[in-house]
């Protein structure tokens, strides 16, 4: 079932003056920008399933985000409530029995916490008034708003309270001795130590604590016991309300830059009421997302070894609760180096993902988990017990777990050209992994811009690695124009789902060659670290190859317009293509890209990153390694910008602390020295270039300088 999703183009100011192709550009993204995409969902009943959405709103230049309820009856669809805007809300939780509902929202900088029951607001405070701690945090990586088993309270994790510091020098008002204020006088001489954060996206993260807030008493305590060489997250109450489980990331010798990495050395952690705090004896071990099974004697977890590749294959874990010094683990899923069979048979290529649904389980010891395989995300019943792993076959792109309640499974469907839709399937007590019917609750949306597009799997192998490329656009036509997009990274992957820039281009009669070269996710662990010490040469070489296979496919597509775009490692990698292989690319779009890996290795929160891309370990001890930084530099596209002919757009964020902008300063500045077209975009934001206003210039400009350097009229 389809249904059309078309908006209207209204003329405003913003469009006077525009060209006829301009004026197409914009509308075509102005009616695809108004597609919403599925950021959570909920099964409250048999009779009724909450959605959340978010939709780019370009008059107010941010997302908002709403709420959609499904009534069902006989598990159909019967009705889809109106859209509510819920923008405001940061975060929010539903209490297990329904009853309550926690919601974090901002108010002119200040965080404000409410509890709701069925009918009313019970309880509403202003954070900041009560100076118990800093910001609440709310990002995957360190965050938590949960209920207590009992419901009496909240945990959260929140920024440590900043203990103000006084100058050496500071003329007193008044003895504090003389009004009898006997509190602890303010340090002196502190007010400019350094103190590290979380880097790129997490700014001002520093130290975590553990907060509970006491519905009934309306109070906040700090939980006490967590060491100070560890900063906690993700914790979670164990079923019998007497602990706090969660993960403890180590802090010493530095905090490196967390986002996008499941590197950081870190453990699964255990702290009672009393301030008795352990650890699970882990060696050189990196956590995500510990769990409890439905009977809270288990503790389930991803883990992998710590340090390496920024990201890697993981291991499904488990161990028994309570935890103690002499607890162990015992491995469910091992790291998969190559490729596995699952129980009914299918190509299993290891766990590529940060965690798991909400709610997952689908009986006592059936877990549902997704990841990335290949050039999908797939979805898995895996047996705790015996270590079985089904997979729950879809065939049309990409598939989500997304909510479990009682015998109810929600699943989240998407492909390259079919945005979100819901489904809902009832699964059995006694077979889980079995065979699922789904029902359609939300229809899917035709998006008339694309009619006629198509997708396509490549698929490639070279020294035993696994790699692969996806051709999206038109299945003939004439002098068809190909743009060549590898991924950042380089440990991620192009997944099958729809995204606004590729559907941008498609509408306008472009195909698209999205590139998940060696080094990429979903295709086993081995050929993650495949990469490593290799990147600019193996990772353009498959580049070379896919876009070679491609043309040799697809007799349309233009071999004279090929234009390249990339952002971070796949601005690296574009940069790249068009210094080595000047004559085939016409035309080059990068997003903070990485230029010269041996700078970058002293300005970035990944200084990691730079040496263990160029094959060595890292380390600051010691005299430093003059050879891996030759390496860096070798392996860098800053060697090949003086061969480089294609017109250049470079988009930077002056925030980005992953890629600092000084590497794309250093290439605009190069590229115009020797006499290449060039031009820079500097935007106030960080590496994602994720604002409204911000994404909206990057794309419409990529597309009006791809269009400009292929000479399409």
């Amino acid at each position: 079932m389809f249904t059309k999703y078309l908006v209207p183009f209204s003329s405003s100011s913003y469009c006077c003056g525009m060209s006829p192709k301009l004026d197409k550009i914009v509308k075509t993204y102005k009616s695809l920008s108004q597609i919403p995409a599925l950021i959570g969902a909920q099964i409250q009943s048999p009779n009724a399933i909450n959605t959340t959405w978010s939709q780019r709103n370009l008059e107010m230049g941010a997302t908002t985000k709403f709420n959609r309820t499904i009534l069902l009856k006989n598990l159909q669809c019967i009705e889809t409530t109106n859209p509510v805007d819920v923008s405001r809300e940061i975060i929010s939780r539903v209490s297990k029995s329904q009853k309550l509902k926690a919601v974090l929202r901002e108010k002119d900088s200040n965080q404000i916490l409410e509890i709701w029951q069925q009918t009313n607001l019970i309880r509403v405070v202003d954070l900041a008034a009560l100076d118990v701690h800093g910001n609440v945090y709310t990002d995957v990586e360190f965050g938590a708003f949960e209920f207590s088993p009992d419901e009496t309270k909240l945990l959260y994790v929140a920024e440590k309270k900043i203990v103000k510091s006084e100058p050496f020098y500071k003329r007193k008002k008044l003895d504090l001795k003389d009004v009898g204020d006997v509190s602890k006088p303010a340090p002196r001489g502190e007010e400019f130590l350094f103190e590290q954060d979380w880097g790129e996206q997490l700014v001002g993260k520093k130290q975590s604590v553990l907060a509970q807030y006491d519905i009934e008493n309306d109070s906040v305590v700090i939980l006490k016991g967590t060491p100070t060489n560890v900063c906690v997250a993700q914790p979670k109450y164990t079923l019998d309300g007497k602990n706090v489980v969660g993960v403890s990331y180590f802090v010493e010798p530095r905090k490196l830059g967390l986002i996008y990495c499941t590197n950081r050395p870190s453990t699964i952690f255990q702290l009672d009421f009393e301030g008795n705090y352990v650890e699970m004896p882990l060696d050189n071990a990196a956590v995500k997302s510990p769990i409890f099974t439905l009977d809270g004697n288990t503790i389930v977890w991803l883990e992998r070894q710590a340090k390496g590749p920024h990201m890697a294959c993981m291991a499904l874990k488990k161990t028994s609760y309570p935890i103690t010094k002499n607890s162990t683990s015992e491995t469910i899923i091992d790291i998969v180096e190559f490729k596995k069979e699952t129980t009914n048979n299918r190509n299993f290529f290891g766990i590529f993902t940060t965690g798991f649904p909400k709610r997952p389980w689908a009986s006592p010891n059936k877990l549902f988990l997704n990841t990335a395989q290949k050039y999908t995300i797939n979805s898995y019943v895996v047996d705790i017990e015996t270590g079985d792993l089904n997979e729950l076959i879809y065939n049309e792109g990409s598939q989500l777990i997304i909510d479990v309640k009682d015998d109810l499974v929600l699943a989240l469907r998407r492909n390259f050209l079919v945005p979100d839709s819901i489904v809902l399937g009832k699964i059995t007590a006694s077979d889980p992994a079995g065979p699922i019917q789904w029902t359609e609750l939300t229809p899917k949306i035709e998006v008339p811009e694309i009619q006629g597009a198509t997708y396509k799997y490549y698929d490639f192998n070279k020294n035993s690695c696994d790699f692969n490329a996806i051709y999206l656009g038109p299945t003939s036509g004439d002098n068809v124009p190909l743009l060549v997009w590898p991924h950042g990274g380089p440990h991620s992957s192009f997944a099958n789902y729809f995204f606004l820039e590729e559907a941008i281009f498609l509408a306008l009669g472009y195909a698209i060659l999205l590139v998940n070269y060696r080094g990429s996710t979903g295709s086993g662990n081995a050929t993650v670290n495949f990469l490593l010490g290799k990147v600019g040469s193996a990772d353009v070489q498959d580049c070379v190859e896919a876009v070679d296979a491609v043309l040799k496919d697809c007799p349309w597509v233009n071999p004279k317009q090929l234009a390249l775009c990339g952002g971070s490692h796949g601005g690296f990698l574009v940069a790249h293509l068009s210094g080595q292989y000047p004559e085939k690319f016409k035309s080059v779009v990068a997003r903070n890209p990485v230029i010269d890996i041996a700078s970058m290795s002293i300005m970035s929160d990944i200084p990691d990153w730079c040496y263990i891309e160029a094959g060595y370990s890292y380390t600051q001890e010691g005299a430093v390694d003059d050879d891996a930084l030759l390496k860096m530099r070798n392996a860098s596209p800053l060697v090949h910008a003086h061969k480089v002919k294609a017109p250049t757009l470079l988009q930077i964020g002056f925030r980005d602390l992953r890629v600092p902008p000084q590497q794309g300063n250093e290439y605009y500045f190069r590229l115009k020295a020797n006499g290449v077209k060039v031009q820079m975009n500097l935007y106030d934001d960080n590496h994602p270039l994720g604002t409204v206003p911000n994404e909206m210039d990057n794309i419409i400009n990529t597309i009006l300088w791809t269009e400009e350097h292929l000479g399409r009229d």
